[in-house]
């Protein structure tokens, strides 16, 4: 906003459709508050008008601070535009400080998912969730394709803009990158010298913060094979070390180590793992130690959970345990922001969706017990912002979906083929365990 002691304005800050900066300025120049109709400029007043104009840009184009404050406003991708304006504002915005800065400003809109990477291994297809995002999918599959140079990605890790990769080399070893698909950067981390076989390393997850855009973590989880217990490990960027934790996980008491194969959610500074059939796991990165957590109860006569989801939206933990049973109605469950306990934040009632799409009811198979459900789907992502606008992305023979949990509205993101209920049901389908959500940032990596 520009002031003036004589005068008061209304101004505005706005990016054209060519991601061209614009400032309108429109001034009442008295003291007192302007309360005069509207009257057409004259001519004469039209020139000084111009000319007015002409010099408030001369001067954003040579107050640096000023026009650091306009840039800082603009959304990344009209950034990364605007870096060929001028050689300064490539310098400007390609900096370090500015791009912390920009983080740090956009920290609850840099949370907000723009895309899905959703993989079938060794396939990995990104999903727009946006119409005007629809441009930019085969781009980011083809900046996603250009680390890998024909190397094998084991396992991804994203966490608010950050990737975490881990990509097997032709002699067997593997190596870990985080990688920032927005700008393109990328960097190496190292293993901890404690792992002496690459293959012992579970999981890789990556702790980024936007609010705290100078640093990021990395969580190592790896297996100590003679004493069949999970070791844990962080690493941090600013000081390029791994602290090492002096608690471990028994995989003896707990009973197995499947919390691996569920990649862990940061949040609320810490990574959180969930089982099927042991109790949650948190593990706070500040001070490498494990937290209490609480876990989901086992139906009566099961052995394990049926965890379909678990994930951070709108600055929550949400978790989605199906009946056993066949059903088309499940809750989402919501972690208290003390750790409390989980309650239910939203009842799903999907019992309407074979009539819109026939295919998912079970008419390939006799008899239908021979799986364990006759109608067909599975949660990608649930979507929730700070306003409570709440959406499911559901994977269904043949389609991928977005379900609006508040007007029931259902919008069609894209076609899967084969559109088959037995292919689906033997894995032909997209699940909440193998979905990436893409955040725009120009956080450094």
């Amino acid at each position: 906003m520009i002031s003036n002691n004589n005068a008061t304005s209304s101004d505005s800050l706005y990016v054209d459709e060519y991601g061209v900066i614009k400032v309108s300025f429109t001034h009442c120049w008295s003291s007192e508050r302007c309360t005069k109709p509207y009257r057409p400029l004259s001519s004469k007043n039209t020139i000084e008008t111009e000319a007015s104009s002409s010099e408030s840009a001369q001067l954003i184009a040579s107050n640096n601070d000023f026009l650091i404050e306009i840039l800082l406003h603009l959304p990344t991708r009209c950034l990364l535009r605007l870096q060929t304006v001028s050689k300064q504002w490539l310098s400007i915005i390609s900096s370090p400080q500015f791009r912390c800065l920009h983080t740090r400003r956009n920290a609850r809109s840099s949370t907000s998912a723009i895309g899905l990477f959703l993989c079938q291994n060794p396939t990995f297809n990104f999903l727009s969730l946006r119409q005007e995002d629809f441009s930019a999918m085969s781009m980011m599959n083809e900046r996603f394709s250009s680390i890998r140079k024909g190397k094998i990605i084991c396992h991804v890790n994203s966490c608010n803009g950050l990737f975490c990769l881990d990509i097997k080399l032709s002699d067997g070893k593997r190596e870990f990158y985080v990688y920032n698909l927005t700008t393109g950067k990328y960097r190496l981390i190292p293993q901890p010298d404690t792992i002496d076989e690459p293959h012992l390393v579970k999981t890789m997850n990556l702790a980024f913060d936007p609010e705290k855009p100078e640093d990021y973590h990395v969580v190592c989880v790896w297996l100590s094979v003679s004493e069949n217990q999970l070791r844990f490990a962080v690493y941090s960027l600013s000081t390029g070390v791994w602290r090492h934790s002096t608690e471990c996980y028994d995989c003896n008491e707990y009973g197995g180590v499947d919390l691996c194969y569920y990649y862990g959610v940061f949040w609320n500074g810490a990574v959180h793992w969930v089982s099927q059939t042991a109790p949650f796991l948190r593990f706070e990165i500040g001070n490498c130690a494990f937290r209490s957590m609480p876990t989901t109860p086992i139906v009566e006569g099961q052995w394990h959970r049926n965890i379909e989801y678990f994930g951070e939206s709108g600055g929550h933990l949400h978790l989605i345990d199906l009946n056993p049973h066949p059903s088309m109605q499940f809750d989402i469950l919501e972690l208290e922001v003390n750790y409390s306990g989980w309650f239910v934040k939203y009842h799903v009632d999907l019992d309407f969706l074979p009539n819109l799409y026939p295919v998912m009811v079970n008419q390939e198979v006799n008899p239908p017990e021979e799986y364990a459900y006759s109608n067909v789907f599975s949660t990608i992502c649930f979507l929730e912002d700070e306003k409570d606008k709440a959406m499911l992305l559901l994977s269904l023979p043949g389609k991928i979906i977005l379900y609006n949990l508040g007007n029931r509205m259902i919008k069609e993101l894209a076609d899967v083929k084969p559109a088959s209920f037995r292919l689906f049901i033997d894995g032909a389908r997209y699940d909440g365990f193998e979905m990436y959500k893409h955040v725009e940032t120009l956080a450094c990596v």
